[in-house]
C-alpha cells in the first residue's frame, strides 16, 4: 500500500499547507492491465511522465517538485507542455509517451467531456492520475490537486473584501472546457451570491446579478496572454465610469495581464483586481497594493507527489489505493499583504532561488 508517509513533504514545504485525504480504499476506475505499460527505461529506472494543459510558467513551479521527486524515487521523468494548448495535442502527446513505453501517466486534462472515452483507453495500458484538473467520469485512479470549488470561493471572499458594497465583476480564465476553470468560476459566484455551501456546477449566467453582484462577463482567450491582456484592456474601456468594477484572474498568467492593462488605463488602485496562482507580478502587486489578493494552489506539490505515486505505481499497479472520494485534495491558501512577504520567501527557498 501506499501510504502518506511514503510521500513526505520536502524541507520546506510543510509551511505551505498542504493537507491530504486519507488513502484508504481501492483506487476507483478500472485496474490497469498487466504487461500493458511498455518497457522504457533509463539507468535502470522506470520512466514516467506527467502532461500539463498548456505551456504557462505554473508548470515550471509543477516541474520542479516532479523533477525533484524522480530523483529521488530513482524514476526517469518526462514531462510535457502542449504548446498549443489543445486536446488535440494533448492527446498527440499521450500516444506518443505510450508508444515509448512509459510507466504510469499523470495529466491535467484540457477537456474532461471530449476525452474520457480516450483516457479511459490510456488507463488500461498504464496507470493513470488526472493533476490539477480532472476527468471525474474516466478510469483515473485519483484526481490529485486544488479542490477548485473551494479555492473559487475563496476567490470570491476576496472579492467581498474588496467591494462590501457590492458592483461589477469581470471574470478572465484561459478557457472554460477545463473542471478547474469551472469550478473557480462557479466558487466564486456561490459566494456572491451569499450561498453558505456551494452546490456544485450549476448554470450561472453573465449580464446576471448575483447577490449585490453583477457578472459582466466571463472573458476567455486561450491562453494566449496578449488577448488576455486585451480582454481585460476592453473590459476597462467599457467600464469608465464606476470605479466599483473587480477582476478576477481565475488562471496563473490572468493576474498580471489585468494588472498590465489597468496601468495602462491609470486605473491603478481604483479598479479591484483579485489573482490566481503565485506569478511573481501577482505578489509584487500584492505587495504594493495593486492587487487585493491571490489564491494559490502547490504547483510544486502537484509534481512531487504525483511522480511519488507514479514511481510506486511503475512497480506495483496494485500498490496504490485512493481515497473513497477518488481526490486526493492539496490545500489552496489565501496571499495578501499580510503574509505575501512570508509565502514568497518560502516559494524562492523551495525552488532554490
Amino acid at each position: 500500500m501506499l501510504t502518506l508517509s511514503a510521500l513526505r513533504l520536502p524541507k520546506g514545504l510543510q509551511v505551505l499547507g498542504v493537507t491530504f485525504l486519507s488513502v484508504v480504499l481501492v483506487g476507483c476506475g478500472s485496474k490497469p492491465e498487466a504487461g500493458k505499460s511498455g518497457g522504457a527505461s533509463a539507468k535502470g529506472g522506470d520512466t514516467v511522465a506527467f502532461v500539463s494543459n498548456n505551456p504557462a510558467e505554473f508548470w515550471t513551479i509543477c516541474e520542479a517538485g516532479a523533477q525533484a521527486a524522480a530523483k529521488e524515487e530513482g524514476v526517469t521523468l518526462v514531462f510535457k507542455r502542449p504548446q498549443d494548448s489543445s486536446a488535440a495535442s494533448q492527446k498527440s502527446i499521450i500516444e506518443d509517451l505510450l508508444a515509448k513505453g512509459v510507466k504510469a501517466i499523470s495529466v491535467s486534462v484540457i477537456s474532461p467531456d471530449n476525452q474520457t472515452e480516450f483516457l479511459n483507453a490510456v488507463a488500461k495500458k498504464v496507470p493513470l492520475l488526472c493533476v490539477d484538473n480532472d476527468a471525474s467520469k474516466s478510469s483515473r485512479l485519483a484526481y490529485l490537486g486544488t479542490a477548485n470549488l473551494q479555492a473559487g470561493r475563496a476567490v470570491g471572499e476576496l472579492v467581498k473584501e474588496a467591494m462590501p458594497n457590492g458592483g461589477k465583476v469581470a471574470i478572465f480564465v484561459g478557457q472554460m472546457d477545463p473542471a478547474n476553470a469551472k469550478e473557480r468560476r462557479q466558487g466564486v459566484i456561490d459566494v456572491l451570491e451569499g450561498l453558505a455551501e456551494s452546490k456544485g456546477l450549476r448554470d450561472c449566467p453573465d449580464n446576471k446579478t448575483y447577490g449585490k453582484y453583477e457578472i459582466i462577463g466571463t472573458y476567455t482567450d486561450g491562453t494566449d496572454q496578449k488577448k488576455a491582456k486585451d480582454n481585460a484592456a476592453d473590459v476597462l474601456s467599457k467600464n469608465t465610469a464606476t470605479e466599483d468594477l473587480a477582476m478576477v484572474g481565475l488562471w496563473a498568467y490572468n493576474p498580471p495581464a489585468i494588472l498590465s492593462a489597468a496601468k495602462d488605463a491609470k486605473r491603478v488602485g481604483k479598479v479591484k483586481i483579485v489573482g490566481f496562482d503565485e506569478q511573481e507580478v501577482t505578489l509584487d502587486g500584492i505587495r504594493d497594493g495593486s492587487i487585493v489578493g491571490t489564491v494559490v494552489q502547490q504547483p510544486y506539490q502537484f509534481g512531487f507527489q504525483s511522480v511519488k505515486i507514479m514511481s510506486k505505481l511503475a512497480k506495483d499497479p496494485g500498490s496504490f489505493k485512493a481515497p473513497a472520494s477518488g481526490i486526493i485534495d492539496v490545500a489552496h491558501k489565501v496571499i495578501k499583504k499580510n503574509n505575501v512577504d512570508e509565502f514568497q520567501a518560502e516559494l524562492k527557498k523551495t525552488l532554490g532561488k
